[in-house]
């Protein structure tokens, strides 16, 4: 249970809208998701094919969880793959199956079911397995919703709590599950937005027309003392009041989340205290796909939540009181537009935080787009995907790679850039609606997508090269993991005077600042007319390098009475 409890207790991961058929500006069902992680993570995009099976295979599965029977036949699948070099992170990963389903889901922190009893579990439950088995059994949203159930059912949950997606361009139905053989799930309603950070939010079992729930939820709460019943007839039951753990109970970050993601949707404030954190609201306009991408990369500006700016760009991401919805951990962002046909999907992808970065058209079951395929078939991917992959998160040249750096950058100087970027975003998102429109037009949309990929990251890289304030880092001191390092020392060229309260340098993943390094008391000095040197201590960014290789690290700070200034540089981390 390492991983599992590395990933919810850090902190709570992801964020998922969905908007139901009657109120979508499409008609159709449409997905919104953050992709959340702490680490030091890639993400990698594959085809997984459909593939026939033979008897008695069984599902590979973390270490101690159960292995359970493959079926006779899997459907095909667009696959977004979340890897340390630890192995494949088993709770974030994404899906677009043949048929037109899509899988996804959200931490919902700590149940009251953390305790590890073997009991309610069978063979040590099931976890990874169960999103894998979603894309390639469900033909439609509902079966989806049969299959998981099903093997709930019979295997368990190994995590303490999560809850799950499964939508078509038709339905969408949502999942909360706490460890063992209880969940709880609705069809979302068409004419409803459910706003889901990572709390439970069902409440009765009536908060939709068709919900689905274990036969003991209600039994099994009352026998554990999570819930005391004040009614002879049970009508004073809820669920997330039962069954959330004392650490996620009514988080602030999660408040904040749900609030602000159903103020956008509703166009009016929304007050937890007195209306509460309902599963779903009932917008009284259509919800585009464009209201959708504002959701997604909101940080609260211009309302009293917007607080506790950190670091040298004043970032909103890494507040110590204020989760939003955009955050440091953010990794990638997908708005999933359904189509009449499958095939026709498009999800437009942020690769990285969508206030940093556009979202850009794909049709992955068109074809990939040729510089965010990952290396290697999706089968063997997939196949390898729970074991460790050494090396797996180094430094490359990769289009992936070059998005991040332009996060990096912009997470340093964030205040200075964020009002200027915003517009070159909205535009080139404008672009991507009209283009996935030809996309569609197209034998191989494939090459189309590509070409205005890079045809983005081009347009970003030179706005950056004009408009960001960026300085040279030279060179850093050998790092070792191997060993108790005092501090490195970076050498970096710039004109002005830096302050040294406000440097701070460290491993670019998911940039969470307040993991980078301060620059140690009184080390700066000047080396040379424009050369500076200060020191850092390696310590923090050990915690976060799991392997040897070639790394980037980022630098930044302010200079004494002006602006943010950022360097990036790729080092040789030694074992």
């Amino acid at each position: 249970m390492r991983r599992f409890a590395m990933l919810q207790d850090k902190m709570m991961n992801c964020m998922t809208v969905i908007v139901g058929k009657a109120v979508s500006a499409s008609g159709r069902v449409l997905v919104a998701h953050n992709e959340d992680d702490p680490g030091h993570v890639i993400v990698r995009h594959a085809i997984v094919p459909a593939a026939d099976h033979a008897s008695g295979e069984l599902i590979p599965a973390e270490k101690g969880l159960a292995r359970i029977p493959q079926v006779p036949h899997t459907l095909g699948y667009y696959w977004v793959e979340y890897v340390e070099d630890e192995g494949g992170v088993t709770a974030a990963d994404a899906y677009l199956n043949e048929c037109g389903v899509v899988i996804t889901s959200n931490s919902m922190g700590w149940s009251k079911e953390d305790d590890d009893d073997p009991n309610v579990v069978k063979d040590g439950g099931i976890g990874y397995v169960l999103r894998r088995a979603l894309a390639e059994r469900a033909h439609t949203a509902r079966e989806g919703a049969h299959v998981l159930m099903a093997l709930i059912d019979e295997w368990g949950y190994a995590p303490s709590g999560r809850a799950y997606t499964i939508a078509d361009k038709n339905e969408a139905f949502m999942f909360q599950l706490v460890r063992g053989r209880h969940y709880v799930g609705a069809r979302v309603p068409d004419d409803a937005v459910v706003v889901m950070p990572n709390h439970y939010t069902f409440h009765t079992l009536s908060d939709c027309p068709e919900m689905f729930y274990s036969k003991d939820i209600v039994r099994y709460a009352v026998e554990k003392g999570w819930y005391v019943p004040k009614t002879t007839d049970y009508s004073d039951f809820d669920f997330a009041e039962a069954y959330q753990g004392e650490k996620t109970w009514r988080h602030a970050g999660n408040l904040l989340r749900q609030k602000h993601g159903q103020r956008i949707v509703l166009g009016r404030d929304w007050d937890i205290e007195r209306e509460g954190t309902p599963f779903c609201v009932y917008p009284h306009k259509p919800i585009d796909i464009e209201t959708l991408a504002r959701v997604m990369s909101c940080h609260y500006e211009g309302t009293q939540d917007d607080v506790d700016r950190f670091g040298p760009g004043r970032s909103p991401h890494n507040s110590p009181t204020a989760r939003r919805i955009c955050t440091g951990t953010t990794l990638e962002s997908d708005l999933w537009e359904f189509a009449d046909e499958p095939w026709q999907t498009c999800v437009y992808t942020a690769f990285g935080r969508p206030c940093q970065v556009p979202y850009l058209p794909i049709h992955p079951l068109m074809g990939l787009p040729e510089s965010i395929k990952a290396d290697g078939s999706g089968a063997e991917l997939m196949a390898h995907h729970l074991e460790r992959q050494p090396g797996a998160t180094c430094a490359n040249d990769s289009t992936f790679d070059r998005f991040r750096r332009l996060c990096g950058a912009e997470e340093m100087l964030h205040s200075d850039v964020f009002d200027g970027v915003q517009p070159l975003l909205r535009e080139i998102f404008a672009e991507a609606r009209r283009e996935s429109v030809e996309a569609l037009k197209l034998k191989d949309a494939a090459v189309r997508d590509e070409a205005f990929l890079q045809a983005a990251l081009a347009k970003l890289e030179a706005y950056a090269k004009r408009k960001f304030n960026m300085v040279e880092v030279v060179s850093a001191s050998e790092m070792r993991l191997s060993t108790e390092a005092a501090a490195i020392s970076v050498e970096f060229a710039m004109e002005g005077i830096p302050q040294e309260d406000t440097l701070r340098f460290g491993v670019e993943f998911t940039h969470v600042i307040d993991a980078f390094a301060p620059a140690c008391g009184g080390s700066l000095r000047r080396e040379g007319k424009n050369h500076w040197v200060a020191e850092f201590e390696f310590e923090p960014m050990k915690k976060v390098l799991p392997c040897p290789g070639r790394h980037t690290f980022f630098l930044g700070g302010r200079l004494e009475g002006g602006p943010a200034f950022a360097g990036r540089i790729v080092a040789e981390v030694k074992a």
